[in-house]
Order: structure tokens, then C-alpha cells, then sequence
């Protein structure tokens, strides 16, 4: 099971996929979003008053309007991190076609600063410059290994909406298959459940404590419940 949850690059090298961590946090985030905001609106209509039909329209109000804010959301963040990678191999191939020795001294200053000696620094840019002048620019100076796909702003807004929707999904089945006396307790049960194992998931992208990774999860998922709760008692139906 931990081997899963871990990342590919992980799984074959032992090494961190940093970029793949990363887009794992944003997307367990998300899913965070969906249990802790639905479950929220279930409790906080039960608070007030609100029938099981009604607190269910909320549910679903939520889970169309928060998938669709999420893809958005996303959507954007990922097509301005694809164009702003674009416009920095742009900026780099021109920089290379105008003044191609200022490049290269820059690429040995640039190893230099990361411990290398003048001469070693300046074998290896020359070797990495006849190889792929440009790539070892992005590399050295960006970090930036690859630009991403096209398709990628809509694959990850996509994989958003997903999340979102995984996660407001459990407070929603509790709605339909949970009689109303039952389904305050059994609401909490299952945020707890679905937030453990939330944190736990992002816990192997963090590479953190597991025990840690579940515990600031959970309390904070539950802080947000209790505040929806009290806000439901305010203002009753």
C-alpha cells in the first residue's frame, strides 16, 4: 500500500519527484476542500433546522459549484505556469541566437557558483553546450527541465474537479443512506474517517510523519465543522 501512494520516480530510484509531490499536495488539498465544505454545509443546515432534502440540495449546489470553481481555478494556475515556461525558452533561445559567449560564461559562472572549479565548470558547460545549448540554460539557470504539454492545464483542472468531487462525496452518501437521528454522529464519523486517510495520503507526499500529517488535518477539519454547527444554531429555519 505505501509504495502506491509514493511517487513513481520514488518507487523506481528512491528519489523525490518534487514536481509530482507537489501536484499531489494541491490535489489532496482539494479533496480536503470537498469533505471539510460539504460536510460543513451538512452540518451547519442540520444545526439550523434544514430536512434531509435540504440540506442534500445544499450538498449538491456546493459539489457543482465548487468542482467548477476548482477546474477554474486550477485551469488558469496551470496555463499561466505553461506560458510563463514558454516565454522563458523563448527569452533564452533569443538570448543564445544574439550573444551565444555571454551565454555560455554566464552557464560557467552559474556552475562555479555551485562549488565546481573554473576549470571543471568550464569543461562541463562546454560539454553540456555542445550537447544541447538551450537545454543546459533552462536547466542551470530555471531548473526547468521541460516545458509542460499543451494538454496539461486541462488534464490537472480536470484531476481538480475530481478531487473535489471525491471528497464532498462522503458527507452526500451519508445524506442519503443515514436515518436523520443518526446522521449528525454518523457525518462526523465519516470526516474523520475520510480526513484520516486524506492526511495520511498527504503525508507520503510531504515525506512527513504520518501521526503529524493526520493530526493538523483532522483538527483543522473539525474546527471548521464545529464552526458551521454554531453558525447553524444562530440562525435556525
Amino acid at each position: 500500500m505505501w509504495w502506491i501512494l509514493r511517487a513513481p520516480a520514488a518507487r523506481v530510484t528512491g528519489e523525490w519527484d518534487v514536481d509530482a509531490d507537489a501536484r499531489r499536495r494541491e490535489l489532496t488539498s482539494v479533496a480536503n476542500d470537498g469533505i471539510i465544505s460539504s460536510a460543513a454545509i451538512v452540518q451547519g443546515l442540520a444545526s439550523a433546522g434544514a430536512t434531509g432534502v435540504e440540506a442534500m440540495v445544499g450538498v449538491v449546489a456546493l459539489m457543482a459549484v465548487g468542482m467548477l470553481t476548482t477546474a477554474g481555478t486550477a485551469l488558469s494556475e496551470a496555463t499561466a505556469e505553461r506560458n510563463s515556461q514558454l516565454a522563458i525558452v523563448e527569452s533564452e533561445r533569443a538570448l543564445l541566437e544574439l550573444s551565444p559567449e555571454e551565454e555560455f560564461e554566464e552557464l560557467v559562472t552559474l556552475y562555479e557558483r555551485k562549488g565546481l572549479s573554473g576549470p571543471t565548470a568550464r569543461r562541463v558547460a562546454r560539454e553540456l553546450t555542445d550537447r544541447d545549448a538551450l537545454a543546459a540554460q533552462l536547466d542551470a539557470e530555471f531548473d526547468l527541465d521541460d516545458v509542460a504539454p499543451a494538454r496539461w492545464p486541462w488534464v490537472f483542472a480536470g484531476r481538480s474537479a475530481l478531487a473535489f468531487l471525491l471528497g464532498s462525496l462522503g458527507p452526500l452518501l451519508v445524506l442519503l443512506v443515514t436515518p436523520g437521528w443518526a446522521r449528525g454522529e454518523v457525518t462526523v464519523a465519516a470526516v474523520a474517517l475520510s480526513l484520516v486517510i486524506s492526511g495520511f495520503i498527504g503525508s507520503r507526499s510531504e515525506h512527513t510523519s504520518a501521526w503529524v500529517s493526520i493530526a493538523r488535518t483532522v483538527v483543522i477539519g473539525f474546527v471548521v465543522l464545529g464552526i458551521s454547527t454554531l453558525a447553524g444554531t444562530l440562525v435556525m429555519f
